[in-house]
């Protein structure tokens, strides 16, 4: 029977690829949190299980280098641990690779997070009027609301435009910004949509940040984050009109801004839960019995900018390394003062949940020909090598060296499998 599952491996590298002059270094010189690449075989050129230089390939034929392995410097400070366990410091390796039996040899690039934003704006020609209530209705959807509440969280935000005109026949325009303020002031103090979303007022030549003003202002009113926003030039008694200045939209646009409660290294535990996903935004002007309206004088745009849930977070690979060192009899403890005793603490200076990595993975075959089934079959592994990235979105993490190398290598095997980039 076939099992389409690999056994993974994870190493950890912080720099390129470990070189070197050839047959000089041997495994136990690989340094600290660095890969490279080893010959497996005795060969008339290369020395078994020394530093294969990797800054160029050349001219050698698959003869004189027919099988690596990979060899990362152990992370562990100590090489004992009491009187019998010891070889903590020995380099971590993997099967031998035969370019031959190489399937897939791809890296894989973080993804930037991308909050979502859904935008209210003063519609254009629009007046708001004096006396007249409007509604915004905020639904915010998604994981991190259905963890937070066990349902999605909404609410219906009502402007307190308390000036009559002084003729009810007669509609008086009111500057809209006194609106969209009161909607700012309401979600700022809210205390729970506050936790979900941001409101930063906008306009043509400015935003107001009114978070932070309530946070510096906790007992104004309303009235005063609006006479705070008028002394920063805003007037909007029209939507097509900006006083002084030219025409503009007054926008009041909600961004997802939840920021999930995380753990520490010192009670960090591999079962801890690690949010990724966005929260979905949704606005909608209603009525006053909440139902949906045509609302002329505000106009919504929902998912202006699209939420897009990073990837290439340190979470999961930090956990993937944490197994693969259980497979090799380096037993995890969940008490901080043991782990600490036990020198299980050194992963976390190398991986951080919170960091971007880019990473490698090479999918190979190992054949078993001497199988007492008389079945020809194989064990399939996937290495991963992680890398730190600066940032996200780009490549700044690759290691052109090792994919230049390795490329060349494969390409010898004529098997035809190069290097994919996925993100």
């Amino acid at each position: 029977m076939y099992f389409n599952h690999a056994y993974q491996k994870t190493l950890i590298n912080t720099n390129n690829f470990y070189s070197t002059t050839k047959n000089t270094v041997s495994t136990i010189g690989v340094p600290t949190a660095r890969v490279a690449v080893i010959a497996s075989l005795q060969t008339s050129a290369y020395n078994a299980n020394t530093v294969v230089d990797t800054t160029a390939f050349g001219a050698t034929t698959l003869q004189e280098l027919p099988m690596i392995y990979l060899a990362q410097g152990s992370i562990n400070t100590l090489d004992k641990l009491g009187p019998f366990a010891g070889g903590y410091k020995e380099s971590v390796k993997t099967k031998g690779i035969n370019p031959k039996y190489v399937n897939r040899f791809f890296r894989v690039d973080p993804t930037c997070p991308v909050a979502e934003t859904s935008v209210v704006c003063l519609c254009e020609g629009a007046e708001a009027q004096c006396g007249t209530s409007y509604y915004l209705r905020i639904d915010v959807k998604g994981s991190p609301a259905l963890r937070f509440l066990t349902h999605n969280a909404y609410r219906t935000y009502a402007s307190n435009n308390i000036c009559c005109p002084a003729d009810p026949n007669d509609p008086t325009a009111v500057d809209a910004m006194q609106i969209i303020a009161d909607w700012a002031w309401q979600i700022s103090r809210d205390p729970i949509m506050s936790n979900f979303i941001l409101a930063v007022p906008t306009w043509n030549d400015g935003s107001y940040d009114a978070a932070g003003w309530f946070a510096a202002n906790p007992t104004a009113d309303p009235s005063a984050m609006f006479a705070d926003m008028q002394d920063s030039g805003s007037d909007f008694l029209d939507g097509t009109e900006y006083i002084p200045g030219t025409s503009t939209n007054l926008c009041l646009p909600l961004t997802g801004a939840y920021v999930d409660t995380q753990f520490g290294t010192c009670s960090f535990h591999p079962q801890d839960f690690y949010e990724l996903a966005p929260v979905k935004v949704y606005l909608s002007m209603t009525d006053q019995q909440g139902d949906p309206c045509v609302d002329q004088v505000f106009c919504v745009t929902n998912q202006d900018t699209l939420g897009v849930q990073g990837s290439g977070y340190g979470h999961k690979l930090l956990r993937d390394a944490i197994l693969f060192r259980r497979y090799m009899q380096e037993q995890y403890v969940y008490d901080p003062r043991l782990r600490e005793v036990m020198n299980q603490d050194q992963v976390y200076n190398y991986i951080v949940g919170t960091d971007f990595y880019t990473t490698y993975g090479i999918l190979h075959s190992v054949p078993r020909f001497n199988n007492p089934t008389s079945t020809f079959d194989n064990d399939q592994y996937l290495v991963t090598i992680v890398q730190p990235d600066s940032t996200c979105g780009t490549d700044a993490g690759k290691n052109t060296q090792f994919e230049n190398w390795m490329n060349a290598y494969l390409a010898k095997a004529g098997n035809g499998v190069q290097l994919e980039i996925l993100s």
